[in-house]
């Protein structure tokens, strides 16, 4: 790792570690998610120029275009969650000095923005953990411990995400949203983690590779 590779993921970590609220879960989820998406990528890249898997360069190629772009959407995710989070306690304020219907509204479309930032983050590590079942199918095999680790991020910003979704729901009064919002987030779980295990039963069998 490159000094400032090192220097800005310590940078991260040392605002994580501050005594407040943001960034939080929703932020880690996210670069999580990121994480995994950037070691997918790695994988294929290794994968692609590796004379032994000439016959799958191509769509594993087009495999590390689309987790580039995940993990793009990922980072920007990191920082629109705490941007979410602070919209809320915006609005928070705003209801305790100036209530009314007006400050109630602008309330209830923050806690709406603040649960629709995770789910894309959470939509979005479902589309790692997809991509993870291919790379674990097609990826080179001496890559094997660097596939699962992704897929274990993954997974771990798939789950994150969903519990800060669920967090900001149960505030929010618009219970048609709410409750559509929750099966979204169980269906994304539920199907995520059926892809993980696929991924890792592909994986650890041949781990002596």
């Amino acid at each position: 790792m490159g000094l400032r590779s090192a220097d800005s993921l310590r940078a991260f970590c040392a605002e994580l570690a501050e005594d407040q609220p943001s960034p939080g879960g929703g932020s880690a989820s996210a670069a999580a998610g990121a994480m995994a998406a950037s070691l997918l990528a790695m994988v294929c890249g290794i994968t692609a120029k590796s004379k032994k898997y000439a016959d799958k360069a191509e769509i594993v190629g087009s495999l590390r275009g689309d987790l580039l772009a995940l993990q793009s959407k990922l980072l920007d995710n990191a920082k629109s969650d705490s941007e979410a989070y602070d919209m809320v306690i915006a609005a928070s304020r705003l209801r305790r000095e100036k209530p009314g219907e007006e400050a109630e509204a602008a309330f209830e479309a923050a806690l709406k923005h603040a649960a629709d930032v995770p789910m894309r983050a959470a939509e979005a590590c479902s589309a790692v953990l997809e991509a993870g079942l291919e790379v674990a199918e097609l990826g080179a095999r001496s890559a094997w411990s660097d596939t699962a680790t992704a897929l274990l991020l993954g997974e771990a910003g798939l789950r994150g995400a969903a519990l800060n979704v669920r967090i900001n729901l149960d505030s929010i009064h618009d219970r048609a949203y709410a409750g559509e919002s929750r099966r979204k987030i169980d269906a994304l779980v539920s199907i995520s983690q059926k892809r993980f295990s696929e991924a890792m039963a592909k994986l650890l069998p041949t781990s002596s590779e």
